[in-house]
């Protein structure tokens, strides 16, 4: 089915919506991405910070072993 079928049996508004739904899907999703980078670098400032405070109270805690 080509573009022009559509939008002959649907109409042009409705091919128009379409297009413009998957536009905002599209925009929406690239939104997400410096948001995704973001909460990453917050969970890695997080986890070292973490470390580092169970160190100082806990003394230094040796690594475990790897299993492998």
């Amino acid at each position: 089915m080509s573009v022009f079928e559509i939008a002959k049996e649907h109409g042009s508004w409705r091919l128009a919506g379409f297009a413009l739904a998957v536009l905002l899907f599209c925009a929406l999703s690239l939104l997400r991405w410096p948001l995704l980078l973001v909460a990453r670098l917050l969970l890695a400032v997080q986890s070292g910070l973490d470390a580092r405070i169970t160190a100082s109270f806990a003394g230094s805690v040796p690594a475990s072993p790897e299993t492998g």
